[in-house]
């Protein structure tokens, strides 16, 4: 159990230091903008929103990243569970799509746990009947997490935070864009 501890610490420590270094390289990347002469008022405004604005993603990406990371500091015991059943609800005001919400069963000595996701997805993942790999508390086997569920938001956390360092490195990096753009035919 000691590694995986360790190992979450160390996820987290990662999670810190990218949380603040990104935004304030993005502010040192704005202020470089801003302060070139070679660029034009109007190439500056648009360089530091390409620069700026996809901090938005960046940090919905790492919201998404917290939560996984804590979900697996906490629930560090394997066990095989059981989906009961997936629930199905409409999420008013999202665009009235449907949300599943998998219940899974599994046994901790001689108790039986009964869990459900409080994270509703967009997509079912998992069928009723499908045995899973579920980690849990051993201090509360009701906080727990599925690495089959976590996988579709670990990749959605990956594309945002993807987008959120990608384009302030193109608004960066846009003069010399523009100049290869226009060597081309």
């Amino acid at each position: 159990m000691a590694p995986k501890t360790d190992s979450g610490n160390a996820a987290l420590k990662r999670w810190h230091f990218f949380a603040i270094f990104w935004p304030l390289a993005c502010v040192v990347f704005a202020g470089i903008i801003i302060s070139q002469p070679d660029r034009e008022t109007d190439e500056r405004i648009a360089d530091v929103g390409f620069t700026m604005i996809p901090l938005i993603f960046f940090a919905i990406g790492m919201r998404m990243r917290w939560r996984l990371l804590k979900e697996r500091q906490h629930a560090t015991v394997l066990a095989k569970a059981v989906v009961v059943t997936v629930d199905s609800k409409v999420r008013i005001g999202e665009g009235n799509k449907r949300g599943y919400f998998p219940q899974y069963e599994f046994q901790v000595g001689e108790e039986q746990y009964r869990v459900k996701s409080q994270s509703g997805y967009g997509h079912s993942y998992v069928k009723t009947g499908q045995q899973v790999d579920l980690y849990y508390a051993p201090e509360n086997p009701k906080l727990f997490y599925v690495p089959i569920m976590q996988k579709h938001d670990k990749r959605w956390s990956m594309l945002l935070c993807g987008v959120g360092v990608v384009y302030p490195l193109i608004g960066l990096l846009a003069p010399q864009l523009r100049a290869l753009v226009s060597f081309l035919p």
